[in-house]
């Protein structure tokens, strides 16, 4: 490891990553369990934005058999505001897979959001509430072996 962080350093300028604590804002933890990465302070600030962050908390971000599509009785909503607050669940998806999918769904109707895809959205702002401080493990095996996992039927 230290003869990459070398090599690197000789063709980049770099800081010493074991420094690193908050960046983009995503929080880093280390421990001998690994490295943790979360996006809390994010997604509080998200919540306190939107005026959601007293908002009682649900299971799942995305109702089961949703039935999310464009139809033609359908109220408009902000647009401009529909597309920030997806844009920024987006880049949370980063460090909160839990909420990929959901954030998928919501994200095919950025070009004609309507009150019933706000609702998704707030669904979704609504399940980040329950938890806030969920992340990503990148746990330390010991090993440089990359382990995969999938649940497919």
């Amino acid at each position: 490891m230290m003869r990459l962080e070398r090599n690197l350093a000789a063709e980049f300028e770099m800081k010493n990553p074991e420094d690193l604590k908050y960046f983009l804002a995503v929080e880093v933890a280390r421990s001998s369990r690994g490295i943790f990465l979360s996006q809390r302070k994010y997604v509080l600030d998200l919540l306190k934005e939107t005026g959601m962050l007293g908002c009682k908390p649900v299971d799942t971000p995305i109702v089961e058999k949703h039935y999310l599509g464009i139809y033609p009785d359908q109220k408009p909503v902000d647009k401009g505001m529909y597309q920030r607050l997806v844009g920024r669940l987006i880049y949370l998806s980063h460090t909160r897979p839990d909420i990929a999918y959901a954030v998928s769904v919501v994200s095919k109707f950025m070009h004609s959001p309507c009150v019933d895809h706000m609702a998704a959205v707030t669904r979704i702002l609504a399940y980040l509430k329950s938890a806030p401080g969920k992340g990503v493990l990148y746990a330390c095996h010991g090993h440089m072996r990359i382990e995969g996992f999938i649940d497919a039927d």
